[in-house]
């Protein structure tokens, strides 16, 4: 192996085990990997590994600069063209092939649909079975897609979080492994791949990603990969990495305001992907946002489904969820944290036909 854990709160390093997921002497948080052998290798990716993938990546982009006249570009990186339809394929890729490698068979994941479908697609392919649990309130056509892939859906009423807590008692009781995409970081280094896409296409030009963010995955990888494009000499500084969440979700933004926040649990959005009130790698996600020297922006449901209409009329049918970024990219502008001299990237993070149910049109 050229990889050992460490733990994101205490720093201490442990020998990589895929089936530990938090670390006991440091409250459980989450772990990280580093890496020790030098590997000349881009991504930089544990190993041994034999990774299953079914298409995902090379991702196209489309700049809409004429959308923005007051950017020097704007640009979406369109990740529904991914195999399942989400920027998870990226992380779903490698986490499976590593889960296959080390024997699993069968797992539970929580999901408030993306990451559940995803799984469910390459858990099929790699022959396991795979138990998922969702919010009730996730839409039926990502419902769908997790069930036509084979996993054993599982509802759970109530907010996202239930989801979580209730996939962690059936494990509990089943003894069948967690293999959560949220706590374990393999997910985190298979998305690194979306920063060096990026770099392939526009080497160091890009001066903003502006990221919708529930859990954080997508911004932690993209922090990780654009660092090792840097501490390689390839790149000379890390795009700025924008995290923008709802109202009613945005745990991540208060805490890095310093702000009190508690969640409240009649809170609702149709950002469902970014439903998130207790990511457990927010101080993670937060060091990221600082040492790429970037924002985080709340943003309003109006404004969000208002970007959702505006995107459509561009030809662009995105998840409820992505919308978020827009309205983001929004207030950064009218604040002057973004600007003419600033080429802007924005993941469309997942297809709008997942919850088109939802859209009133």
């Amino acid at each position: 192996m050229n990889h050992k854990y460490v733990c994101i709160e205490c720093n201490k390093e442990f020998e990589a085990d895929f089936f530990k997921l938090k670390c006991e002497e440091s409250d459980y948080s989450c772990f990280d990997i580093k890496y020790y052998k030098s590997n000349a290798n881009f991504p930089v990716l544990p190993s041994p590994l034999d990774i299953k993938s079914l298409g995902e990546g090379s991702t196209p982009v489309v700049s809409f600069k004429d959308k923005f006249s007051d950017l020097g570009d704007f640009i979406f990186k369109l990740e529904y063209f991914s195999p399942t339809g989400s920027f998870k394929d990226r992380g779903t890729s490698l986490l499976l092939s590593k889960a296959k490698e080390v024997g699993i068979k069968e797992f539970v994941e929580d999901s408030s649909g993306n990451a559940g479908a995803s799984m469910s697609a390459y858990a099929k392919n790699l022959g396991m079975k795979c138990h998922i649990f969702v919010p009730d309130q996730t839409p039926l056509n990502k419902k769908s897609q997790i069930k036509i892939f084979g996993a054993e859906l599982h509802n759970v009423p109530g907010p996202r979080q239930n989801s979580t807590i209730a996939a962690k008692e059936f494990c509990d009781k089943t003894s069948i492994p967690y293999v959560s995409h949220n706590y374990n970081p393999y997910f985190i280094e298979g998305m690194k791949s979306f920063a060096y896409e990026i770099f392939e296409e526009f080497n160091d030009r890009i001066t903003d990603i502006v990221i919708p963010v529930g859990n954080g995955s997508l911004l932690i990888g993209a922090y990780k990969g654009f660092k090792e494009l840097k501490n390689q000499g390839l790149i000379n500084k890390i795009p700025k990495l924008h995290c923008i969440q709802v109202e009613g979700f945005s745990p991540i933004s208060n805490k890095f305001m310093n702000l009190d926040w508690e969640f409240d649990v009649n809170s609702k959005t149709l950002a469902g992907g970014i439903a998130v009130s207790d990511p457990p790698r927010i101080n993670q996600v937060i060091d990221a946002i600082k040492e790429s020297e970037s924002e985080c922006e709340i943003v309003s449901e109006e404004k969000t489904l208002s970007w959702h209409k505006e995107i459509a009329s561009w030809g662009i049918l995105s998840e409820i969820t992505c919308a978020a970024a827009l309205a983001g990219t929004e207030k950064l502008l009218n604040r002057g944290v973004i600007g003419k001299d600033s080429n802007v990237i924005v993941p469309i993070t997942g297809s709008g036909l997942k919850d088109l149910s939802n859209v009133k049109i």
